[in-house]
This record gives C-alpha cells, sequence and structure tokens, in this order.
C-alpha cells in the first residue's frame, strides 16, 4: 500500500480519544457529509486501509474498523488499537488515503487550499484573493480569502461558487450584496 504524500488526501487530523476502547476523534479536512451520510452509502465509508501520517511525515498503514459522526467528529476505531494508551499515541497524527473521486461541486480542502478567487461582475472579473484557510459551519463550509491584509469570510455555498478550476488553481465566484 506504499503511496507519496502527494498521492495522498488527508481526509482529518487525530485531534483526541474516545471512550476508553482504542477510538479515536478526527477533525475532518472535507464535509462530514462525505465521510458518514444518513443513507450509509458513501465513498469514504467504503475505505478501510489508511495512512496514519505523523507531523514528520512518517507513514503507518492502519486499517479503520468502524467510523460514525459524533458531535462534529468523526470517530475511528483502527484495528490493533484496543486501549486509550494505544490511541492516545495517535494524537496529532492525519489520516489520509488515496485519493478518491468525490461527487460533483465537491472538493478536497488541500486542491483549494492557495486558490486564486475571482468575483464576476457587470464589468468582468475582479480578483477577491487567495483562499487562506476553510472551516466548517455545520451549515456549510466558510472560505477565507485574503488579500493584502484584508480576509473576507465567503461562503461555500452551489449557488455562489460558480467556477473551481483545480488544475488551474481558479475560483470564480457570484458576490452576494453586502459582501
Amino acid at each position: 500500500m506504499e503511496e507519496n504524500n502527494e498521492d495522498l488526501v488527508f481526509l482529518g487530523e487525530i485531534v483526541n480519544t474516545q471512550g476508553r476502547k482504542g477510538e479515536v476523534k478526527v477533525v475532518p479536512y472535507i464535509p462530514q457529509s462525505i465521510f458518514v451520510r444518513k443513507n450509509r452509502t458513501n465513498v469514504v465509508e467504503s475505505i478501510r486501509d489508511v495512512y496514519l501520517v505523523s507531523r514528520d511525515g512518517e507513514k503507518r498503514e492502519a486499517r479503520i474498523l468502524d467510523m460514525r459522526e459524533h458531535k462534529g467528529f468523526i470517530i475511528l476505531k483502527f484495528a490493533g488499537y484496543d486501549s486509550i494508551a494505544q490511541a492516545n499515541q495517535l494524537k496529532k497524527y492525519k489520516v489520509a488515503c488515496k485519493r478518491i473521486r468525490l461527487a460533483s461541486g465537491v472538493y478536497y480542502v488541500q486542491d483549494l487550499m492557495g486558490m486564486e478567487v475571482f468575483a464576476m461582475d457587470e464589468s468582468g472579473l475582479k480578483k477577491l484573493g487567495r483562499i487562506v484557510d476553510i472551516f466548517g459551519t455545520g451549515a456549510n463550509d466558510v472560505y477565507v480569502i485574503k488579500k493584502d491584509n484584508r480576509e473576507i469570510l465567503f461562503p461555500a455555498l452551489r449557488k455562489l461558487v460558480r467556477k473551481v478550476d483545480i488544475n488551474k488553481k481558479i475560483m470564480v465566484v457570484h458576490l452576494p450584496e453586502g459582501l
């Protein structure tokens, strides 16, 4: 299962343990709805073999035995991690997998970071800045777009994001009134 880090997609970061049976709490890097859907039919749910990547780049292979959503986090249970002490060793590791195809209009955070954002108006395209951060609100993600010392918090809604070109690292959006 050996992969280069460039071939991997980071799904989230382990921030804590959950319970006493070796489960870990993960902050997702992609929308939670991609991880766990109510109808339980999901691409990410079918992923079982992943990598745990430390801050210094060390990779460990791991197998997911169970996955669920809990209070905004994803709870994972890995094979061979059966105690809180074992799970505690995984704090700060990132969970990664081979790049998988996502639904239309859904993107990996790592592909959107650094993307140049342009607003479309009557006079053409106007550069808003570069995406420097993305965070979830529960209802939708928010792109933090920075230009010079100015930041715009832009809601990542399908009706506002007109075009995303991953290869050219360009996004075209429609600015709602007041933004």
